[in-house]
């Protein structure tokens, strides 16, 4: 006993002399890496700055987990929304150059990546969008040539993606209260503006009329978020405190809506506005609550002398009709027009397409002068730029996504989410049968950031009642 006494002590000591020794080692290493990343990264750029690029990118990596995850995606997402009108224009399409828009695509990229290594949530997505995107990008190379300009889609598609990605692996900090507060703040700034647009007569001329568009780059991409922005804020009003700011936002951004004059994404928000309504549980009083805001708004647009004028138009637009985009006087059969030159697109890759942005980045020409303008179809797009196959899994994708929201909605307990979610799917999907919802990277991204945090925080409340027994 004397001399095992003695041993266990000098064990016991040992053990944690080792653990800070390794400790300290693996510091040092740390240390050592990053003092020849350093040395690498200035090296890297006194001969080029886009040698840094993936020297930063491995950085960043490699401190995801350390990075405050709300406030950095709201910072993101804010300056996004501010600076589109600055850094996007139709021009900027045929552009190779990389602008603000491209560094905060591949920021979220290399954000989601970082975060995705070192917890591995989400991994079907992440895997199976990856995979997806580079099998059509590389589609495109081989249609278009390799150049920024054909790297674009597939980089800014991924980063929409890379969102939710974000979301799954980010401990659960992304609460659906959290995420409607950053669609919210993202767009309080350009809804003031399209406010003021509307009140100055000014924005943007199309088709000789003046229709705000707030920061954005058109006013349907306004319109659409506006409606995100006016469906989450009456949310959480209904179901997370009924906070006066919260009426306040919605408010403002169903007068920002208006503003735009786009029957698109009017037509959407009543879309959304009528499924969080009727598929929300509570009494007859709250479901006919959403339905009664959507009539009222729906009736001041068409108060307007423009928005009377806009829908009276537009349903006088014939289906068959046989103008082209030289005599149509009316986007929906400039619409109609630009599906049916995209057909023949279609039919000379109708498998597997022609990969990503064809439909965008291809400029016109005599022979076919709706080429460059975008589709104004996402389903047409993706038909085109993937084919049937790329079709069949964006709309497989698609069930499974509103399968999973339609179980959250049956969920009690959780603030009604599951039918926020429904809400703004069934939106963005109604709303892409006459528009480029996705085009408009800030529209997908406060789509897929609201629809990911329904999704990832109704899954720990799934997993914690489990554990518990419960149903």
């Amino acid at each position: 006993m004397s001399t095992w006494l003695p041993q266990a002590a000098g064990a016991s000591w040992a053990a944690p002399a080792r653990s800070v020794l390794r400790s300290r080692v693996k510091v040092a290493a740390l240390l050592g890496c990053l003092v020849c990343l350093l040395i690498a990264q200035g090296a890297a750029v006194t001969y080029s700055y886009l040698w840094a690029a993936p020297l930063i990118g491995l950085l960043a990596i490699a401190l995801a987990t350390d990075i405050p995850a709300v406030p950095t995606v709201g910072v993101a997402l804010v300056i996004r929304v501010l600076t589109s009108q600055a850094i996007s224009s139709p021009r900027a399409r045929y552009s190779e150059s990389l602008n603000l828009s491209g560094l905060i695509a591949v920021f979220f990229i290399i954000f989601a990546v970082g975060l995705f290594l070192h917890r591995r949530k989400a991994a079907s997505l992440a895997i199976g969008a990856a995979v997806a995107l580079t099998l059509w990008t590389v589609i495109a190379i081989q249609t278009h040539g390799e150049s920024n300009l054909t790297l674009r889609e597939g980089v800014r598609e991924a980063s929409m993606v890379a969102l939710p990605v974000i979301v799954w692996n980010a401990r659960g900090v992304f609460s659906v209260a959290t995420a409607a507060r950053i669609v919210q703040a993202a767009g309080f700034g350009a809804a003031l503006v399209a406010i003021y647009q509307l009140a100055t007569h000014t924005g943007l001329d199309v088709g000789g009329n003046i229709r705000a568009d707030g920061t954005f780059t058109h006013p349907n991409g306004a319109a659409m978020y506006f409606a995100i922005a006016v469906t989450v804020s009456l949310w959480r009003y209904f179901d997370h405190g009924r906070r006066q700011s919260d009426a306040f936002l919605a408010g403002l951004f169903a007068i920002a809506t208006i503003s735009t004059f786009s029957v698109g994404g009017l037509a959407s928000l009543l879309v959304m506005l009528v499924v969080l309504g009727l598929t929300r549980p509570g009494s007859a009083r709250l479901k006919l609550g959403s339905c009664a805001i959507a009539l009222l708004v729906a009736g001041a647009f068409a108060a307007t002398p423009l928005g009377a004028k806009r829908i009276e138009t537009e349903s006088a637009t014939s289906i068959t009709s046989s103008e082209t985009r030289g005599t149509a006087n009316t986007s929906l059969a400039w619409r109609f027009y630009k599906w049916r030159t995209l057909i023949p697109e279609w039919e000379k890759a109708p498998v597997f397409g022609r990969g990503l942005g064809t439909t965008v980045t291809a400029e016109g020409t005599s022979q076919n002068v709706t080429a460059g303008n975008v589709p104004h179809n996402e389903y047409v797009r993706y038909l085109v730029e993937t084919g049937a196959v790329g079709l069949a899994l964006v709309l497989f994708a698609i069930a499974l996504m509103l399968r999973q929201l339609a179980r959250r909605r049956r969920m009690v307990g959780i603030h009604n989410v599951g039918a926020l979610g429904l809400a703004i799917a069934a939106g963005c999907l109604f709303n892409a049968l006459g528009d480029n919802t996705l085009l408009y990277s800030t529209t997908g991204y406060a789509a897929t950031l609201m629809i990911a945090a329904v999704l990832a925080s109704t899954d720990q409340v799934m997993r914690r009642r489990s554990l518990a027994g419960t149903t």
